[in-house]
């Protein structure tokens, strides 16, 4: 295996977690990490935006640009 493997994913090796109790522990270690579909689309779109430009902001940056720009309403 290559050294670039480890971080190469093919189609179908990744999986939706469904599991309540899976799902639970995660909450619990990482907090709540989901996103309202319309900051979902927003993060996303604006992330790969500013990737193609080699700008690369976190998600966590996104997020908080996002609420920053919803409460003012510059969405």
């Amino acid at each position: 295996m290559s050294r670039l493997d480890r971080f190469t994913f093919m189609p179908g090796d990744l999986k939706e977690v469904t599991d309540p109790a899976v799902l639970a522990e995660i909450n619990r270690k990482y907090g709540d990490i989901s996103m309202a579909p319309e900051e979902q689309r927003w993060v996303s779109t604006e992330g790969k935006k500013r990737w193609a430009t080699g700008d690369y902001v976190s998600t966590n940056e996104l997020r908080a640009e996002y609420a920053r720009r919803k409460a003012l309403g510059t969405l």
